[in-house]
């Protein structure tokens, strides 16, 4: 692109709208605003350091005034991008001055920055805030390659997440998932939905759906067009789609529920055996390991605040081994210790965690939790081979 071509005939510049889906209602519920000039994209001509940048805003504030005039009567609202040096400029006022002029509802605009083009992020933070006291909210793309402490700084009230590096479920990279997670995570500690983008096939839309996305956008639900569209194909798409990811996920919940309650009932027959006791803790650990072996892979014992009073026992290739390594470490500090150990007590029972990976084995695992005589707890660690045959992995 010739951004002279770009600053000389500014009137050529036209503007695209990418249709947002909200997850609740299967509505379109805002638009993405695109530059295009002569049917190419702007974005290289907003990111040319050569350009100046009083003529980049110049030709954004063209863009948010053919948006303005197309959108001023609907309800959807709308994001404008917004580079960190335009906002920083006068002020603030060199970027907020022509969105006060639209005759446009400023609560409806989501000013969204870009989380890999940040800069002076403290001073961001300060003229932000004054964006707010107008009724704007801000959005951050690319929230997923940003630093947290950015993020939790600027305090965006929209997360943008980009699915377009992820591939088909059955080849994606362990790390994607507890990305999401983390961007799950940030987003609920600040009050902020999910928007992800890019998505192109129904793998991204399953795990947009699954890790909390409020909004959805791409290729497989609606393309961008010179006029906003309201009734795209994504309607469709969710209609169909949503549903089975419920009952998918539903049978799987099902499944641990009923692994919870028979690992109970199997561990309270083998303790009511009379084979317990708290002064030879790995010998019942071992007396009850061969039983059990299709479902664990490890066991210890703690009392009720976290110190292991038993050694480890685990297999290796069919072979259980006692390990004193860890007897008298105390496992308090860990997150899901106290939210364990309080599920056990209110409901009496065994309690099966969520999956995470074992430091140690670096495999995928569920540790089931059981309240032994004598207020010890006792720890058993379910095999990755068993997770994934019985498909009780998330």
């Amino acid at each position: 692109m010739d951004a002279v071509e770009v600053m000389v005939h500014p009137e050529e510049v036209m503007v695209t709208y990418e249709p947002i889906l909200g997850a609740a209602t299967f509505q379109v519920e805002g638009y993405m605003v695109h530059g295009r000039f002569r049917g190419e994209s702007l974005t290289p001509f907003f990111y040319d350091d050569d350009v100046p940048l009083e003529y980049q805003l110049d030709i954004a504030q063209r863009m948010e005034q053919l948006a303005a005039a197309q959108l001023r009567d609907a309800k959807p609202f709308v994001t404008f991008r917004c580079r960190s040096e335009w906002i920083l400029e006068e002020g603030g006022e060199a970027f907020l001055a022509p969105l006060r002029e639209l005759n446009f509802p400023l609560h409806r605009i989501y000013v969204t920055l870009q989380g890999t083009d940040l800069v002076d992020v403290p001073r961001l933070s300060r003229v932000i805030q004054y964006y707010r006291s107008y009724g704007l909210k801000i959005a951050l793309d690319f929230a997923e390659s940003t630093s947290i402490e950015d993020i939790m700084t600027l305090a965006p009230e929209l997360l943008l997440v980009d699915l377009g590096t992820m591939i088909e479920k059955k080849t994606l990279s362990v790390t994607y998932p507890n990305l999401l997670q983390t961007m799950e995570y940030i987003a609920s500690k600040l009050g902020a939905p999910l928007l992800y983008k890019s998505i192109d096939h129904i793998g991204q839309l399953r795990y947009a759906w699954q890790h909390g996305g409020r909004y959805y956008m791409g290729g497989l639900l609606g393309l961008e067009d010179e006029v906003p569209q309201r009734e795209i194909k994504g309607m469709g798409v969710l209609a169909q789609e949503v549903p089975s990811f419920f009952l998918h996920d539903q049978k799987r919940l099902n499944r641990l529920y009923e692994l919870e309650f028979e690992l109970h009932r199997r561990i309270g027959e083998l303790v009511q055996s009379g084979k317990w006791s708290r002064d030879k803790k790995d010998e019942w650990i071992q007396f009850i390991a061969p039983k059990l072996e299709e479902v664990f892979v490890r066991y210890y014992i703690t009392d009720k605040t976290g110190f292991q009073t038993s050694a480890n026992v685990y297999c290796v290739n069919g072979e259980w081994r006692v390990d004193n390594t860890y007897r008298g470490y105390n496992w308090s500090f860990r997150p899901y210790f106290i939210q364990t150990m309080a599920a056990m007590d209110v409901r009496g029972r065994g309690y099966l965690s969520g999956d995470y990976r074992d430091f140690s084995s670096n495999e995928v695992t569920r540790t089931f939790s059981y309240p032994l005589p004598d207020g010890m707890f006792l720890f058993a660690d379910i095999s990755e081979e068993y997770l994934y045959q019985n498909r009780l992995l998330d």
